[in-house]
């Protein structure tokens, strides 16, 4: 059985791909698989649970620093 908080990390895990990958499309056309490896992703994951800040804020200004370094 499921805790609450394992269910609030799924599903928090499953909206910050869906933003990840829309942000990476609507900036380059292609999704956050071809950017970035799953090692990766999941890393940046675990940082915006550090952070604490709105799903969509932390994609931006991810996305935004990956693609200008």
């Amino acid at each position: 059985m499921k805790t609450l908080h394992q269910e609030q990390t799924e599903l928090a895990h499953a909206a910050f791909l869906d933003a990840l990958s829309g942000e990476f499309i609507a900036r380059t056309g292609y999704g956050a698989y071809v950017h970035l490896n799953p090692f990766d992703i999941h890393q940046l994951f675990k940082d915006y649970l550090k952070h604490g800040m709105p799903i969509r804020e932390y994609v931006k200004q991810s996305v935004k620093a990956y693609l200008s370094a």
